[in-house]
């Protein structure tokens, strides 16, 4: 009897395969984000539209404090910058999250989704240099954010 082992050769191969089926085993943190959001708007659009806000506001809060989290964890924050970098951005999504909640609720909409956008270019930079977080987080944060901008931009809050 044989066993089939995964190893890095053969998964690279598999991630090169033409079609859906390599797009998706190569993009599968897309799929998670996705899934994340169509999750998390589920038990958001029910709530009254403040505690929306809150909810939203806290977690574009919480997205730059993961990758602070995340990066001291895996020891990537040793140079000042770095960790300087990521200081400056918890302190930046807190004044978007605190400027969201003190606004009108119907500009608060746009506050927010621009603070989504502004995470979605920090997942990128983050996914560029392949530092603080795991690429395949870093992308799947980005589908996670530019659908939740969309989602506010088009519809408002849910």
């Amino acid at each position: 009897m044989s066993s089939t082992v995964a190893t890095p050769a053969t998964q690279a191969t598999a991630d090169r395969r033409p079609g859906l089926s390599g797009s998706l085993a190569r993009h599968w943190p897309a799929g998670v984000g996705t899934g994340a959001v169509v999750a998390g708007l589920a038990v958001v659009a029910p709530l009254p539209e403040q505690v929306q806000i809150w909810t939203s506001a806290w977690c574009v809060l919480l997205a730059a404090v993961v990758y602070l989290t995340w990066g001291t964890a895996r020891d990537d924050l040793g140079s000042r910058r770095l960790l300087t970098a990521q200081t400056a951005a918890v302190l930046g999504f807190g004044a978007v999250a605190m400027a969201a909640v003190a606004v009108d609720p119907a500009v608060a909409r746009y506050v927010l989704a621009a603070g989504w956008l502004a995470h979605a270019a920090w997942d990128v930079a983050h996914h560029r240099a392949g530092r603080v977080v795991p690429r395949w987080y870093a992308e799947t944060c980005l589908v996670a954010d530019l659908t939740l901008a969309a989602v506010l931009l088009a519809v408002g809050l849910v």
